[in-house]
């Protein structure tokens, strides 16, 4: 009898030892991260996304500059085209302001005129200087020639930073490049 109950009091014994060690390692398991190390964390995480969205907003802003001068130049080509295939019997010209291009025909541009073509430059982007021979900021293109008389420079820059531009350049044969 006696061994019996040595037997039954090591098992209660063996089953409160593994219901501790049970216990003990679900402890363990349980424990995760301290306040510290979650905000350590947090914080390098922070510090990353603020890191990643500066270099992704100054490309996006890059991209935003080289697209507003391929636009320019595209519009000029297409006023350019227009004169030279004298469509209508009509002069072409593009008009620059200081946050939008706008495609017009005729000698002059006119603020309402319904074949007016507008291309509006992003918030931030916009025409920095217009630096065209006898002034003012429209190209004239003549029929049949595509030459204009307002040969000189389109800069556009970006809104936030000035010394980040990029140049149309428009000669007198009225064949326009970029830089």
């Amino acid at each position: 009898m006696k061994l019996e109950t040595w037997n039954t009091e090591k098992k209660e014994s063996n089953s409160r030892r593994g219901i501790f060690l049970y216990v003990s390692s679900f402890k363990f398991q349980v424990s995760g991260f301290s306040i510290v190390e979650a905000v350590i964390v947090l914080a390098v995480l922070a510090i990353i996304a603020a890191a990643t969205t500066g270099v992704f907003g100054g490309l996006n802003r890059e991209k935003a500059l080289e697209g507003s001068a391929t636009s320019a130049l595209s519009l000029l080509l297409r006023a350019r085209s227009l004169a030279l295939s004298s469509k209508d019997a009509s002069l072409y010209g593009v008009h620059f302001e200081e946050r939008r291009m706008v495609l017009f025909r005729g000698g002059s541009y006119s603020g309402g005129a319904p074949d007016n073509r507008v291309e509006e430059l992003p918030p931030t982007v916009r025409i920095f200087a217009t630096a065209l021979q006898g002034g003012g900021s429209d190209v004239v293109f003549q029929r049949l020639t595509g030459k204009t008389a307002q040969s000189g420079t389109i800069t556009i820059a970006l809104s936030s930073d000035a010394s980040r531009t990029k140049t149309v350049t428009i000669s007198a044969t009225g064949i326009a490049e970029t830089n």
